[in-house]
């Protein structure tokens, strides 16, 4: 795969040039030929953060060049990045040093060390109306705001951090635009639905179509005047170039955060239904936008998840840096994007804001702070025993033949297939599904193979089992089946 002039993947693909696994040395030798390109670069964890140090290492030892891409990225972590080309790391900048510093720019490390230059972004500037609503639990409260703005022939976006909560909050939509008689609800073809990761990869790229060819650029009037829903997860702040009238959102940490909001009046010459011209976005929290019960357990993708035997995990475990937003959006009700970005950014993610943070909480979140920086601490260093050492003579290195590494840490996705092909909620066969790791049974053998395949009765889609467990697929995407479930 590396050995092409041009080659598009995913960051494991390069990073497993940085690893004892097989081949390893043969991928690193095809890539120090090429510039590498990683976007995105601000949303991985400590593990692959490691992993990509030391790829980046390696590779700009080899005469290698590299290009990291990234909207958001605070500057602890650009010095970290920038450091890996100098003998002597220097020190990230202090936090009122770092919000000052231009935004956009282009960092560069050479052979004379480290600068920043300023560059020309969008000069469009868009000023952003946001508030905090205390409605994380509450689909009903949610669909209610998503369905008014419909009405008004609004397109509304809804971002939630978890699959679950987005299918409570798109069958609440479905139950009040029912009552109100409005046709407002996403569809792929004549089926209502979603867009999250646990679709088939028959069914993804025809989700990605459908999102953008109905809240994209090109999108065209609908039927009626009505607005338009559209509810997911993560899937929708990425690559997908959509734009939304108002955006319905829960919290998340403030360099996803604006990720988001790049989704909400993103082309300036659409016309705005009357009422959502200036651009809007909800940001949704727990009861009475208290996180401090999350620190025991994690909800709503908010807050560190405790499973024995794997590494402290969860969508967004830093509660700290959950709480700065919040702070964030409660401090201001506007903020001009891309403008604020920079200071957003490091007032969120910087190591004295998150500091600070802790020490105004109390005692169990200074606690908590330790004990995450001891989780991190101990991902980089699983990340360090799985690395490849560049440096030692490839006939002295002799790869571990009894544990798994990979470019992720934690328990395996399983990618299970279907021969034949059933056939899918949105009438395409389903060749390959993935299921994430806690969806699957304990003690499941290496060589399990889907079985009783059935289609469901009242509407497109499939169980199967696998393993003691049986399994869901449907419109609302994949899931596990309840005892008795169709």
């Amino acid at each position: 795969f590396l050995a092409a002039p041009i080659a598009v993947g995913t960051v494991d693909q390069a990073l497993l040039a940085a690893l004892q696994t097989k081949h390893a040395h043969l991928r690193h030798a095809l890539l120090a030929r090429s510039l590498l390109v990683i976007d995105e670069v601000h949303a991985s964890d400590a593990y692959m953060t490691r992993l990509s140090e030391h790829l980046l290492r390696a590779h700009v030892a080899c005469g290698g060049q590299a290009l990291l891409l990234s909207a958001t990225l605070g500057a602890v972590a650009r010095t970290r990045y920038l450091s890996l080309a100098t003998r002597r790391p220097p020190a990230p900048p202090p936090l009122q040093e770092a919000q000052a510093l231009p935004y956009p720019a282009i960092s560069h490390c050479g052979p004379r060390g480290a600068t920043l230059l300023p560059v020309k972004g969008n000069p469009r500037q868009k000023t952003v109306h946001w508030q905090l609503l205390d409605a994380m639990a509450q689909p009903e409260r949610i669909a209610a705001l998503a369905v008014q703005a419909a009405a008004q022939g609004a397109c509304v976006l809804v971002v939630r951090n978890t699959v679950p909560a987005a299918i409570a909050t798109l069958q609440a939509v479905e139950a009040l635009a029912a009552a109100q008689g409005l046709d407002c609800l996403f569809k792929v073809g004549s089926v209502s639905t979603l867009h999250h990761s646990r679709f088939s990869r028959q069914d993804r790229p025809l989700l990605d179509a459908e999102v953008q060819r109905q809240i994209g650029k090109q999108r065209s009037p609908r039927l009626g005047g009505a607005g338009l829903v559209v509810i997911g997860t993560q899937t929708l702040e990425q690559s997908l170039d959509i734009d939304a009238d108002l955006l319905i959102t829960d919290l998340c940490p403030m360099d996803v955060l604006l990720q988001r909001l790049g989704r909400l009046h993103r082309h300036a010459d659409r016309t705005r239904p009357p009422g959502f011209d200036p651009a809007r976005a909800w940001v949704l929290t727990p009861e009475e936008h208290n996180l401090t019960p999350l620190l025991k357990r994690q909800r709503h993708g908010l807050g560190p998840l405790r499973a024995r035997d794997q590494p402290l995990g969860g969508v967004y475990p830093d509660l700290r840096v959950l709480e700065a937003t919040r702070r964030l959006i409660a401090a201001m009700p506007t903020r001009n994007i891309p403008a604020d970005n920079r200071a957003l950014v490091e007032q969120a993610t910087h190591s004295e804001t998150l500091d600070a943070i802790a020490q105004s909480m109390g005692a169990d979140w200074v606690q908590f702070g330790q004990e995450y920086e001891g989780a991190l601490g101990a991902s980089k260093t699983a990340a360090n025993l799985h690395t490849l050492a560049f440096e030692r003579d490839f006939g002295e290195q002799y790869f571990p033949d009894d544990q798994v590494i990979g470019t992720r840490l934690g328990a395996a996705d399983r990618l299970v297939a279907f021969d034949p092909a059933p056939p899918g909620p949105f009438g395409q066969p389903v060749q390959q599904l993935a299921l994430r790791h806690h969806m699957l049974p304990q003690g499941l053998p290496d060589d399990a193979q889907p079985s009783e395949v059935e289609e469901l009765p009242q509407q497109a889609g499939f169980t199967f089992a696998l393993g003691d467990r049986r399994y869901r697929y449907d419109r609302f995407g994949l899931a596990v089946a309840a005892k008795g479930q169709d």
